[in-house]
């Protein structure tokens, strides 16, 4: 296996300096993302004796870990999807990816699988603004009337594959591969959790 230094070597020779050392930040970045959102659902989204085995061992514990990680995914989703600068300060977002791309071709198909990443993730940025990153007032007063988009596993798996699409065009065209992000996910986590806490029950989860 390859060192981080020298995979982030090799897309830059492959891709060029600029495009090459930010598409390598954002795949790692998305890495992690993908990382904390398999343990989400290894806890949380398995079946429903999983997360009554969790509620009977510790619920409160429990319950701050869903909480959190479902806040960290729908946060590094955001920030992945951020405009390219922010108060002068340039950014790690895909959608700073276009304009690094020399080819028109590929250019064109960055463009639109970014706009599509950008609608995909719109309800997280929301959360974001308005409840995660900041406590925006007129939400919290009366979020009744001032609700925030609805939020749901299936959206955070759509807004995830669709940054992965962005970063697949690139690593289609100028490194003739596809990345397995699955296989990328170690196991050692919260599914050997799980496992430890079913055998110590003494109860049958299988």
């Amino acid at each position: 296996m390859i060192s981080a230094e020298e995979k982030r070597c090799l897309c830059i020779q492959e891709m060029g300096a600029e495009l090459g050392a930010m598409y390598c930040d954002l795949n790692d970045h998305l890495l992690d993302i993908l990382l904390i959102w398999r343990q989400y659902e290894q806890l949380f989204a398995v079946d429903e004796k999983t997360v009554h085995l969790l509620n009977a061992t510790a619920p409160a514990f429990f319950g701050v870990i869903q909480a959190q990680l479902w806040d960290s995914v729908m946060l590094g989703i955001s920030r992945l999807t951020d405009r390219p600068v922010s108060f002068g300060n340039k950014t790690l977002s895909i959608q700073a990816l276009p304009e690094l791309v020399d080819d028109s071709n590929v250019r064109d198909k960055v463009e639109i699988a970014v706009t599509k990443a950008l609608s995909d993730a719109d309800f997280a940025r929301s959360h974001r603004n308005k409840r995660i990153a900041h406590n925006d007032l007129v939400h919290v007063q009366n979020r009744a009337g001032n609700a925030l988009p609805g939020a749901s596993r299936e959206k955070i798996r759509e807004g995830l594959q669709s940054i992965i699409a962005v970063l697949e065009i690139l690593n289609g065209h100028y490194r003739e591969s596809t990345m397995l992000y699955e296989d990328m996910i170690s196991d050692g986590g919260a599914a050997r959790l799980v496992a430890v806490l079913r055998t110590r029950s003494g109860e049958d989860y299988k």
